[in-house]
């Protein structure tokens, strides 16, 4: 049985990388197993991986709702590039949480032009944080952690007290990107870098899930991320601000919601 990827390439379908993630994200071996089957008998040849997902998804959420979620979260980071929304406020409020105070998309002078930094992050340290976003599944490289570099170095020959560099990604980074990092002493956040404090990490850790996890349409996902919302918690305390923006629906997006972040 063939799985269509993003790419187009096919690949055969793989019960043992389900059960393998499903585990990873909390579900006990037997009932990863039994997710695995399930899904088996739902797919075609040629399926796609996002079909594929759904039913995943949807098997594991029979089981839970929090593993659901976790096991959903990769491709809900994905979503969180409509129109008018960037990436650099996600990061902003995820640091926030964390205690950073954050200022966005600040211009800077550095010795050769002006540079506008997506984020100013300071807690003990202050960083110059640049927000890599992709919405397919693909690798942040070395060409963009050296431009980050690149723009950190003519800000840093005129402003004494950034501290370093710090570039966040939504997906993986390349092994030449971690090399390079890892040599200049860049800071790196992206899915499952550094090893438990990556971007899944952080946003599991305080159960900060983007309101992209929940089942919502593109135009609802807009509005949320339009009016201010980024993860489910947000939602579960601005009930009224829910309810004048969707109406009738807002009890079903505020009872999901609630169902995650429990």
């Amino acid at each position: 049985m063939k799985v269509k990827k993003r790419d187009g390439r096919l690949e055969e379908f793989s019960k043992d990388k389900i059960v393998k993630t499903a585990v990873r994200a909390g579900l006990s071996v037997d009932k990863a197993r039994k997710v695995a089957e399930e899904v088996e008998k739902k797919i075609y040849d040629g399926i796609t991986t996002d079909e594929i997902l759904s039913i995943v998804l949807s098997e594991i959420e029979k089981f839970s709702k929090n593993v659901s979620v976790r096991y959903g979260l990769k491709s809900s980071l994905l979503r969180l590039g409509p129109a008018g929304y960037r990436f650099e406020k996600f990061v902003s409020s995820l640091l926030r949480e964390y205690g950073y105070k954050t200022r966005l998309n600040e211009l800077i002078k550095g010795k050769c032009v002006t540079h506008e930094v997506d984020v100013v992050a300071e807690k003990e340290k202050r960083y110059l944080v640049e927000c890599k976003f992709h919405n397919t599944p693909t690798y942040t490289g070395l060409k963009e952690v050296l431009y980050s570099y690149a723009r950190f170095l003519d800000i840093a020959e005129v402003v004494k007290d950034f501290d370093g560099v710090w570039v966040f990604t939504n997906t993986k980074f390349s092994s030449e990107a971690t090399k390079f990092a890892e040599c200049r002493g860049i800071k790196l956040t992206g899915w499952r870098y550094p090893e438990n404090e990556g971007i899944e990490a952080l946003l599991e850790r305080k159960k900060l899930y983007p309101v992209t996890v929940l089942k919502l349409s593109n135009f609802e996902v807009e509005e949320l991320l339009r009016n201010g919302f980024a993860f489910c918690n947000e939602i579960v305390e601005n009930e009224k601000k829910i309810a004048e923006l969707f109406g009738k629906r807002a009890r079903e997006i505020i009872a999901e919601a609630e169902a995650v972040v429990q």
